[in-house]
């Protein structure tokens, strides 16, 4: 609950790439709960995305219709809706509001009491629910209704100084905090309180929070930082060149900082693909993708094209991440990777170490090595490498993909094939049309199939029948 309101009832580009320090924003942060993308995205549900909620919670009220301020028999789903089209607020938001002042999206027999003062407006922290003064908010279409267009009066009213907003410090709970948006200090002049706030910001993370797939590059909407989400981690890119030597910018989906934090930070990436490193133990690694392979000697360096002066001392630490690669030798063939053409039939392969890999199209090899030349080979000097028919190379991880004339679209992640199963949920996970390739059926059916992605709705609907 909260204090009765005493007043009337808010990487720009990789040329200017700013690398953030770490921090583990897993953990709540008391002053960003949410952002005002998230608290004003009034469009992120219709009235049967709100049943569906609802029917998947086992809510009570999902089967009850409430009298609305103009007298109007309204389903709880509907009053949500009509609510956050006219105050522009995220029905997300009322159901989580709902959720925590009176449990109502869990309740399966909510008490008159719970329906009454659903989100907790008008009422204090020690005052009595008979108090005759709060009466006039009483009943759950007028308690929905209050606590939206109070959020949509404090965007209106910004400069009204009892409203708490972004940028300005206040203590709250005897800690200081300064809102890093207008919605985080709405919710405080909402719910001064930072446990009462917690637990809103649980309830989106566990509700309504997107989850990107394996291989996707990210970043907070109005921060540089970009990351690469890598076993269900985001791991941050710490330099420039480190990005640019594995990455397209034209890949990075902007999204919101509560998105990103729900995802544990991993070590950083700051050191660019094929660089040559040596550690304290003087050791010298060539650095190739996610593996780190050692070099046998100066001798191997000039066969592969190195000056000695290009190796760059790092820490273990900074080589830690790596798995350890095939050593590289006098005798190593390609060691570096290579793009070959068969001379009569034009199929492509890669070859790494002496071992052939089949790669099935020239989009492929175009998506995983944009600027190796291509060699040209006969079948006897193919016969020289170790083939194996089973070991084919496929899409990157976070490429999306479709073939010409076809409906569907799907992203790779974690080498399987992952179909995205409608135009709102591409939408939603901010992908852009301009980044699918259009390939071969060929291509992809050397892809294995995953699971499709899912939105938030329909995984919170996972959630509740599965009990995960």
């Amino acid at each position: 609950m909260r204090k009765l309101l005493t007043h009337c009832v808010i990487f720009e580009c990789l040329s200017m790439f700013v690398f953030a320090p770490i921090v583990h924003a897993t953990n709540f942060n008391p002053q960003l709960i949410l952002s005002d993308a998230d608290l004003t995205a009034a469009q992120t549900m219709t009235v049967q995305d709100v049943q569906n909620f609802l029917n998947a919670q086992q809510s009570g009220i999902r089967s009850m219709q409430f009298i609305d301020e103009d007298g109007t028999l309204r389903t709880a789903a509907e009053i949500i809706i009509s609510t956050a089209n006219e105050d522009q607020i995220n029905p997300r938001y009322i159901l989580a509001v709902l959720q925590k002042e009176q449990s109502l999206i869990t309740s399966q027999n909510p008490t008159q009491k719970q329906l009454d003062w659903a989100t907790g407006y008008g009422v204090c922290d020690a005052c009595s629910l008979s108090d005759p003064s709060i009466q006039k908010f009483k009943g759950f279409a007028i308690q929905v209704r209050r606590s939206s267009g109070i959020m949509r009066y404090y965007y209106d009213n910004l400069q009204a100084n009892w409203i708490k907003r972004s940028g300005q410090q206040y203590l709250i709970d005897n800690q200081l905090i300064t809102p890093l948006s207008n919605a985080t200090g709405f919710l405080y002049t909402y719910t001064p309180h930072i446990n009462g706030n917690k637990n809103l910001w649980q309830l989106w993370s566990q509700w309504f929070t997107k989850f990107y797939p394996d291989g996707s590059l990210v970043k907070a909407d109005g921060e540089a930082t970009v990351y690469l989400i890598q076993n269900g981690k985001r791991r941050p890119f710490l330099t420039r060149a480190a990005f640019l030597s594995r990455y397209n910018p034209d890949s990075i989906i902007t999204v919101q900082p509560t998105d990103l934090s729900a995802y544990a930070q991993d070590a950083g990436i700051s050191l660019p693909n094929y660089s040559l490193v040596r550690t304290p133990n003087d050791m010298i690694y060539l650095l190739i993708d996610d593996e780190k392979h050692p070099i046998a000697g100066s001798a191997v360096l000039k066969n592969l094209g190195y000056n000695p002066q290009e190796i760059d001392d790092v820490t273990d630490a900074d080589v830690a991440e790596y798995t350890n690669g095939t050593f590289i030798t006098a005798a190593s063939i390609y060691p570096l990777g290579a793009v070959v053409q068969e001379k009569k039939s034009k199929q492509l392969y890669y070859i790494k170490n002496g071992i052939r890999y089949i790669i099935p199209s020239a989009d492929i090899a175009k998506n995983n090595f944009p600027s190796k030349k291509i060699i040209t080979l006969d079948l006897k000097q193919l016969a020289k490498f170790d083939f194996d028919p089973t070991k084919v190379v496929t899409f990157k991880d976070g490429t999306l993909l479709t073939t010409k004339g076809s409906p569907y679209t799907y992203v790779v992640s974690n080498g399987m094939l992952r179909l995205i199963p409608s135009d709102t949920v591409f939408n939603n996970l901010g992908y852009q049309k301009k980044n699918v390739i259009v390939t071969s059926e060929q291509s992809l059916v050397t892809i294995p199939m995953g699971d499709p992605l899912q939105d938030v709705v329909s995984k919170t609907q996972i959630a509740a029948r599965t009990g995960v």
